[in-house]
């Protein structure tokens, strides 16, 4: 499995990469041996026709083969003239479903992987604020100390953890009549 997609395993969680093994295994072409003939026939294809990052990617992204030569299609296409550069492949075929069952389907899976992206996340910016008290106890993350003075509204810079002795409130804008 690590030949098949070496660069998904760098990123990977224990749990995370069981699901990526599992999922990789199940969308080869030996995998598939156990579907009808038609469908082994079009997914051994479709499959083929990707690359390896097109098939790492695939796997992250939990689509078929199928699906990712569809995503490929649409952000090539259409989606290449609508929308930003980094859309992801589930966004393609949400924005291009062709049923409400398919549009639900594919918010659902962005649904749960973004919350997951947002959970390792957030655990990353704990483990990283551990690591900052643990290694620096003494020192602040941010030194404000030689900073120059920023005109911002005292609002911002208190959401911001900026101290409010570095702070220049804007003079309040005379409006012009016309």
């Amino acid at each position: 499995m690590k030949r098949l997609l070496p660069q998904a395993w760098r990123w990977c969680t224990a749990a995370g990469c069981i699901a990526l093994a599992a999922s990789a295994w199940a969308q080869t072409p030996q995998a598939s041996t156990q579907q009808g003939k038609t469908q082994e026939g079009q997914t051994q294809q479709s499959y083929a026709s990707l690359d390896e990052r097109d098939r790492l990617l695939a796997t992250i992204w939990e689509l078929t083969p199928d699906e990712m030569v569809r995503a490929k299609v649409l952000l090539d296409g259409p989606r290449r003239a609508f929308s930003v550069a980094n859309l992801s492949p589930i966004e393609a075929l949400g924005i291009h479903a062709r049923s409400d069952a398919e549009r639900r389907k594919y918010a659902e899976k962005f649904a749960r992987l973004f919350h997951a992206d947002v959970e390792r996340s957030l655990a990353w910016n704990t483990a990283f604020g551990q690591a900052m008290r643990r290694l620096y106890p003494n020192e602040p993350v941010v030194d404000f100390g030689n900073a120059p003075k920023a005109v911002a509204p005292l609002g911002a810079a208190d959401a911001l953890g900026v101290p409010r002795a570095n702070v220049i409130e804007p003079k309040p804008s005379s409006k012009v009549s016309r």
